[in-house]
């Protein structure tokens, strides 16, 4: 294992040395994590009228849903270039995979 990742970073400096930033634009990369859902007020959603003598309505603590989605981003070395969330329950078979895959080659 140690070997074949030193032989594939051998490589992919060789190309670097070769292409320079060209090689580096070319690079994208991704991630994914479960993260929670909500759907947080705006400011004009938590606007509440009162009489100018009265004290402040009490704001409660957004909460973190039960619900939570699967977030998939890939970005390259200028920034995002997709994000994807998937509902809990969904699984990312070789389908959805070569889905988001074409995506990215768009």
């Amino acid at each position: 294992m140690k070997a074949q990742r030193k032989t594939i970073c051998t490589q992919l400096l060789e190309r670097f040395t070769h292409d320079g930033e060209h090689f580096l634009r070319s690079i994208i990369t991704g991630d994914e994590s479960w993260v929670h859902h909500y759907d947080p007020e705006s400011k004009m959603q938590s606007i509440q009228y009162r009489h100018k003598n009265s004290s402040a309505p009490k704001k409660f603590k957004v909460v973190a849903s039960a619900r939570k989605v699967l977030l998939t981003i890939f970005w390259d070395m200028e920034g995002i270039v997709h994000i994807e969330f998937l509902e809990q329950g969904t699984t990312i078979n070789s389908e959805r995979y070569v889905s988001t895959l074409r995506t990215l080659k768009g």
